[in-house]
């Protein structure tokens, strides 16, 4: 009887810390529970107060006397893709008054000194005169339930504003007195059903992307009173190979994963030159983007504007999240 009683006390207490013990679990359970419902709870607030702000800053639109937007009766040079699943209708005269311009005027880029579109003037107005005149620019763009939170490292680089429907972005030339030195426009509604930032990165848009490039790169020139580079697509597959090795082993440098660098390259691919250079660029919306940025970079500026360089070749890769990654190589012969 002795034994039998140890034995039920035994149990007995077996049990008892068994469920003393679940209970301290399930009790730190039910804080960590509360405190992940709490912090859910408090991050979705943030978020629709985050999208409400975003909603009301790109729902302010701003009205101008006067947009200015070009009407162009010539045809175009040449037509190539854009991220917004449209086509550029390129125009220029030897490079001078650079056009672009989607054929349902939804949307357009303008340069070249002198020409004024939405109240602002190129290489004229400056970056404080627009800010001055226009108040806060937008900082965040909200599409469906996602914002795209415009990168703060621009500095004064660009401006974007909501001006009359259009998302209208003010490219600022910091080397030339913070003055404007382009304007891109397009409607709101085509920007808002662009796919996420950078679009669908296709065979088309790749080209398309490539060929812009050369054009950017020689108005520029020509504005600076150069001469415009031969365009050599024999250079696109070597240029393409470097940016694509940038997105497979994940790097961002003229060196490549191999240790190569963009002289060693060229001569692979066949370039015995005088004179080399190379601009690299990724993460832009597009090439006017990355030739924006670009121009606001003195060592990739200067390499745009060395008039002792003769001809270029542009490679274009996109990485899995339609990023695109740009090479740009320039040369000299003998």
């Amino acid at each position: 009887m002795k034994k039998l009683l140890l034995g039920v006390i035994l149990i007995a207490g077996c049990i008892y810390g068994y469920k003393h013990i679940d209970h301290t679990q399930l009790t730190e359970k039910i804080v960590t529970a509360e405190k992940e419902i709490q912090k859910e709870t408090l991050q979705k607030i943030e978020n629709f107060r985050v999208k409400e702000e975003a909603s009301k800053e790109q729902g302010k639109e701003i009205k101008v006397n006067h947009l200015g937007i070009p009407i162009i009766k010539n045809s175009p040079k040449m037509i190539v893709a854009s991220e917004y699943n449209k086509e550029w209708y390129v125009y220029e005269n030897h490079f001078k008054n650079f056009t672009l311009s989607f054929s349902d005027k939804s949307g357009g880029y303008v340069t070249g000194y002198g020409r004024t579109i939405f109240g602002a003037t190129i290489g004229k107005t400056t970056y404080n005169q627009l800010k001055q005149k226009l108040g806060t620019p937008i900082s965040q763009i909200l599409k469906g339930n996602v914002i795209y939170q415009l990168s703060s490292s621009h500095g004064k680089e660009q401006l974007l504003y909501n001006i009359d429907g259009y998302y209208v972005t003010f490219f600022i030339d910091n080397h030339n007195q913070n003055k404007l030195r382009s304007v891109q426009y397009v409607k709101k509604d085509v920007e808002l059903q662009k796919n996420g930032y950078y679009g669908q990165g296709t065979f088309q848009l790749r080209e398309g992307y490539e060929k812009l490039m050369v054009e950017l790169i020689n108005e520029s020139r020509v504005g600076f009173g150069l001469k415009p580079l031969t365009y050599d697509q024999g250079l696109t597959a070597q240029a393409r190979k470097h940016s694509q090795d940038m997105i497979d082993h994940h790097y961002f440098s003229h060196i490549g994963s191999d240790g190569s660098q963009p002289q060693s390259r060229m001569k692979a691919a066949g370039y015995n030159e005088h004179l080399y250079a190379e601009n690299i660029a990724s993460g832009q919306f597009s090439s006017i983007y990355a030739h924006e940025a670009l121009m606001n970079s003195l060592g990739h500026r200067e390499n745009i504007l060395n008039p002792d360089l003769t001809h270029v070749g542009v490679g274009v890769a996109f990485d899995a999240k339609n990023v695109p990654y740009y090479t740009i190589n320039f040369y000299t012969p003998f």
